[in-house]
């Protein structure tokens, strides 16, 4: 059977009326109670007005979901663990979201700051040491001094064998004067104890002015002892670079102190972020309904109505 549209209207009237009959029939609905109703084509208007309109309490239609509108924790989590403020701004939380943000940015700002003055002064303490420390004087004092510092270090010669116009860190065999200072520090007490790396490597920058067995390189050493060397008797040149070398290692140190708050901000972030979620579909109440509004000629219509409201 095929219907059209007057059919649709046609078995609706029917189907309202009857329902009017059966109301009035068993006294839900009475003509002094209710107002006037008719149809009017208009599928707004609800012509089974089956409350007074003064109370304004009917019968729930319809309910919109609150899941809806919910926040996702996991969600919001997520954000933040990725830009800090985030997750707090989606759940609405914008106050917390501008104090994480601002925190990112601080940091971000000073460890910027904080590496690139460790970068300058690492550049200033390695010119400082490449201009008034030479490897081949190290390496000339220990060819003067190894058997005085252990019997057994009689092999401990030509270890200077490039030509004066190169640069000291090239006319040293790296591999002989290393096997020296292993040979000379198998005497303990002597105050040998360790071995130079090549430059440029970060740990031939920072053992030349770390450790006294390295003093007699510097320009300003003179004439040092092994006895110098026990009682860590260095000259001002040393313990100005050590100075200078030990500042750029504070610059990096608090670089480094703050990286690791930036992943503390992410961390409490994203759990402060969940927290808030949680905390606003707690709060959330959502509440959907059909009510009903006099309109004229004593009719109802039911209007769909959304309601909401935040707890705090």
């Amino acid at each position: 059977m095929r219907f059209t549209s007057s059919t649709l209207t046609a078995a609706l009237f029917l189907l309202l009326s009857a329902c009017a009959a059966q109301g009035q029939e068993h006294g839900i609905l009475k003509p002094k109670d209710s107002p006037h109703t008719g149809l009017m084509g208009n599928i707004r208007f609800d012509l089974l007005a089956s409350v007074p309109a003064s109370t304004g309490e009917l019968p729930q239609a319809g309910s919109s979901n609150p899941e809806s509108k919910k926040k996702s924790v996991m969600l919001a989590a997520l954000f933040s663990a990725a830009v800090p403020g985030v997750g707090e701004f989606y759940t609405e939380s914008y106050w917390r979201a501008a104090g994480f943000l601002a925190a990112e940015a601080g940091l971000w700002i000073a460890y910027a700051l904080y590496t690139g003055k460790g970068d300058e002064q690492t550049d200033l303490f390695q010119r400082f040491a490449d201009e008034h420390w030479s490897v081949v004087r190290y390496a000339e004092w220990i060819e003067q001094n190894a058997t005085r510092l252990n019997p057994n270090a009689t092999g401990c010669t030509g270890i200077v064998v490039g030509l004066p116009g190169l640069p000291p860190w090239e006319r040293v065999d790296w591999a002989r004067l290393n096997w020296c200072e292993d040979v000379i520090g198998q005497n303990v007490g002597n105050g040998f104890t360790h071995r130079l790396p090549k430059r440029p490597d970060q740990q031939y920058y920072e053992q030349i002015g770390k450790y006294p067995q390295y003093a007699g390189g510097w320009d300003d050493a003179g004439y040092v002892t092994p006895e110098d060397i026990v009682t860590s008797n260095v000259s001002p040149r040393f313990r100005d670079y050590s100075a200078m070398r030990g500042k750029a290692n504070d610059f990096f140190n608090i670089a480094s102190t703050t990286a690791s708050l930036l992943v503390v901000n992410h961390l409490l972030s994203a759990i402060d972020a969940a927290w808030s979620a949680a905390q606003f579909n707690n709060r959330l109440k959502v509440e959907a309904r059909l009510t009903p509004t006099p309109r004229a000629y004593g009719l109802i219509e039911f209007v769909p109505t959304l309601r909401a409201s935040l707890e705090f």
